[in-house]
């Protein structure tokens, strides 16, 4: 953990914000919050009317000899040299001085510029700013909300750091933001608002109070890319370092946060869904912003904080992609290497022709499961099909199913007289009408109302089933022959269907909510009560495993 008992002594007064990042990245980017924070120094309001002394207020990177740590001063003695490195490098703690003055009133507001101009190394620079104006903020008895330029004026983030960073993360704009722009922002601050924009030469130029203005850009260039970027505020600058290469990679690939800050904490798990063929739980944990992912049967929950509600997930190979809802525009956010475009997708819902109202309904249930066809997204949302990535209904889409292959699922369309697709049986005619239940391979199963459903097994023609009316049909399994998956009407009572023949499932029924089946395996996730999921194998009629929340 990025805490005072890791950090060096240099760090120690960033401790809390660099908590939000994975230990590593939190050393790499220490030499640039330290030289960031020397480059606020100047442009912050010093002090108050009164600002009478008033004792001492946490640890400090500079100061006067009378402020030394006595734990320095022992250093000095008995290490004179380790103690001369740690001045020259700006290593030393000092005690801060404390001044009695009126409470600290406003926020401080950070409006961050996203836009093209901004990608890359730049934005290495506006993450240790936000993590030095962070602590400043809580030095100053203020709460730090942020704006991203191009986005709703008003639309502020706020809430933890880490909350905030992830929404950083996935803010890309394709457009640079203008004076205007900045102007929509600060209209809506409150006068006694503290305000930043983290931005480059381009805007900074056309702004006409640069006070507190970050202005970073690319200065010097290595092998490998960008190696210096200048930083200035008002009329001083200073070139920084970056980081190392797959450091700095990683944190422009959204893997540099604390990924799972609450996997050995609280929270209980709902809504199961497996999204993907892939041997993946993903369920919903504390409210409808966080998810929680597991490997079955044997891998450990990890959590994950998105910068919004979240509305669908799946497991493609290493990486978990998820849509979230962020300032009425649906995001993707991966977790583990990019995908394609999927780094960059972003649809707005009036798009969509959807509301925030539908997103809240959906944040209530499971999550949909998410497919990746040719560099498309594909979603069940709001009753019916999208093609996220293009921002368009696919209509004559009835369902979706995972495929021999990741990147291609198989697709039940409906056409002007029957149901086609990959996968389903040539000879099988289903009417343009029915609802259809794809399992593995080819096996299908169609309705042409609530009660009768015809199955279809690899060989052709199974049989007929009847199931009572409301009964739920969550998937077809195989199971020496293909069986209907059922819920009964209120949700509790699980059933396997077959033309031979019914059979409850008591050991696996009465959960605290809808039992959730595996797409390619006999598995079924099971809600119980006190916030856990039991992983049942129906081949077996055992336990698989069971996910609690705290791992």
């Amino acid at each position: 953990m990025s805490d005072h008992r890791t950090l060096p002594t240099s760090l120690v007064p960033w401790a809390s914000a660099l908590s939000a990042l994975t230990g590593d990245v939190a050393l790499a980017i220490g030499p640039l919050v330290r030289r960031i924070d020397e480059l606020f120094a100047g442009a912050e309001d010093s002090g108050t009317a009164d600002g009478q002394p008033d004792g001492y207020d946490g640890l400090a990177p500079r100061g006067t000899i009378e402020r030394l740590l006595p734990s320095q001063l022992q250093l000095w003695q008995e290490l004179p040299d380790e103690f001369v490195r740690r001045a020259a490098d700006g290593e030393l703690l000092y005690l801060a001085p404390a001044t009695r003055s009126p409470a600290a009133r406003g926020r401080v507001v950070v409006l961050v510029d996203t836009g093209p101009g901004q990608l890359g190394a730049a934005r290495l620079v506006q993450l240790a700013a936000l993590v030095v104006l962070h602590r400043r903020a809580a030095g100053q008895g203020r709460s730090l909300v942020m704006g991203v330029l191009g986005e709703r004026p008003g639309s502020w983030r706020d809430g933890d750091l880490s909350g905030q960073l992830a929404g950083w993360l996935v803010a890309r704009r394709t457009t640079e933001p203008d004076p205007s722009t900045v102007r929509e922002w600060t209209e809506q601050l409150d006068a006694a608002d503290q305000a930043w924009v983290l931005t480059g030469p381009h805007l900074a130029s056309e702004l006409p109070d640069r006070h507190r203005v970050l202005v970073s850009h690319e200065q010097e260039w290595g092998v490998d890319g960008a190696s210096v970027v200048r930083a200035r505020v008002g009329d001083r600058h200073l070139d920084l370092p970056l980081p190392p290469g797959d450091i700095a990679l990683r944190i422009l690939r959204g893997t540099a946060l604390r990924a799972a800050p609450a996997s050995t904490g609280a929270g209980p798990l709902r809504a199961p869904v497996f999204p993907s063929g892939a041997p993946y739980l993903i369920a919903r944990g504390d409210g409808p912003a966080e998810v929680v992912s597991v490997r079955v049967p044997t891998g450990r929950p990890r959590r994950h904080h998105l910068p919004g509600p979240a509305v669908a997930a799946a497991r493609f190979g290493r990486r978990l992609v998820m849509v979230t809802c962020v300032d009425e525009t649906l995001r993707s956010v991966v977790i583990g290497k990019p995908l394609g475009q999927t780094q960059h997708f972003a649809v707005p819902l009036a798009t969509l022709g959807l509301s925030v109202s539908a997103v809240d309904a959906a944040t209530t249930g499971p999550l949909s499961p998410l497919y990746f066809q040719g560099g498309n997204l594909l979603c069940e949302f709001g009753g019916g099909w999208w093609n996220l990535s293009a921002g368009c209904p696919l209509p004559d889409v009835v369902t979706v199913a995972p495929g021999r292959q990741p990147g291609q699922p198989r697709l039940a369309r409906r056409g002007d007289t029957r149901i086609w697709g990959t996968g389903l049986p040539d000879a099988v005619r289903i009417p343009a009408t029915a609802r259809v239940v794809l399992g593995v391979g080819a096996r299908t199963a169609w309705s042409l109302g609530d009660t009768t459903w015809r199955i279809h097994g690899a060989s052709g023609l199974v049989g007929d089933v009847t199931i009572d009316r409301g009964t739920t049909v969550i998937g077809l399994v195989d199971l020496d022959g293909p069986h209907l998956v059922t819920l009964s009407g209120g949700g509790l009572i699980v059933r396997l269907v077959s033309p031979a023949g019914t059979q409850t499932l008591t050991r696996w029924s009465g959960g605290v909510g809808a039992a959730a089946l595996h797409p390619n395996q006999p598995w079924l996730a099971v809600p119980r009560p006190g916030g856990l999921i039991e992983i049942a194998d129906l081949a077996a009629n055992q336990v698989l495993g069971t996910v609690r929340s705290s791992g």
